[in-house]
């Protein structure tokens, strides 16, 4: 079992370095005339409504996944003692 918590937390780290790299790259490459990445004067353009409903989709599906690994590895930590 401990092997199963060690992947999970392995896997985790990894998807978490890769998004806050993301997260970054997207902050830094923001235009200057930008009010950041979400412009309020562009969010209502289709194509990128679109897009930023997409990504807040994903993000949405994997933070409810790394919640259920902790869940499932909290779990598994009471269980053992």
């Amino acid at each position: 079992m401990e092997a199963v918590v060690f992947l999970f937390s392995l896997l985790d780290c990894c998807a978490l370095i890769f998004l806050s790299v993301y997260f970054d790259l997207r902050f830094i490459m923001v235009p200057s005339g930008n009010m950041g990445v979400f412009d309020p004067t562009e969010i209502h353009n289709r194509g990128q409504l679109k897009s930023h409903m997409k990504e807040a989709m994903i993000k949405l599906g994997f933070y409810l996944l790394c919640f259920f690994m902790y869940l499932y590895s909290m779990i598994l930590a009471l269980i053992d003692d």
